[in-house]
C-alpha cells in the first residue's frame, strides 16, 4: 500500500486505527507528536533538528523559546521536556515566562523551556528535547 494522504470517510480530519485486540480504537491525529525540537544550549543556542519549528530564542541562562512554524489551537497542550544534567540540572518546565520565576502557561505560538539547576536557579543544557501533544489551529 503506497499513499500520499489518508482522508477520514465520515470526517476528512478524522482516523481511527483498531487497536491489538481489535475492541478499542485511537484517534491517529491525537497521537501524533504536533512538534519536537532537539536544541543546543550551550553557548550560542542552536537548533539541531526538529519538526513544527520555525526557530529558537535565548531567553537566557537555561531558558530556551522554540516558535511553532503552525500555532496550535490553545494552550491546553502537553509539553515534555528532557535535558542533559551534565551541567548540574536538576528540573526543566514549559512556560511562557523568562527565568524571572514567574509562571504563565504555555502559548499557543510556542512555550519556554526553562532549565533549573540545583537550588532552583537557571542553568544552560548541552542538549534539550521538547515535544508537544495537542490540537494543532
Amino acid at each position: 500500500l503506497k499513499v500520499d494522504k489518508f482522508t477520514g470517510v465520515t470526517t476528512a480530519g478524522s482516523i481511527l486505527v483498531t487497536g491489538e485486540g481489535n475492541s478499542t480504537t485511537t484517534s491517529l491525529q491525537q497521537g501524533l507528536a504536533k512538534h519536537w525540537v532537539r536544541l543546543d544550549g550551550s553557548g550560542t543556542v542552536s537548533l539541531l533538528d526538529s519538526f513544527n519549528a520555525s526557530g529558537i530564542t535565548d531567553g537566557g541562562n537555561g531558558a530556551y523559546t522554540p516558535a511553532f512554524t503552525n500555532n496550535m489551537n490553545n494552550v491546553n497542550y502537553s509539553v515534555q521536556l528532557t535535558c542533559s544534567v551534565d551541567h548540574g540540572v536538576d528540573f526543566f518546565f514549559a512556560t511562557t515566562g523568562d527565568e524571572s520565576g514567574s509562571y504563565t502557561p504555555p502559548a499557543t505560538t510556542g512555550y519556554v523551556s526553562n532549565n533549573c539547576g540545583s537550588g532552583g536557579s537557571q542553568a544552560d543544557s548541552d542538549f534539550v528535547n521538547g515535544t508537544v501533544h495537542g490540537d494543532l489551529a
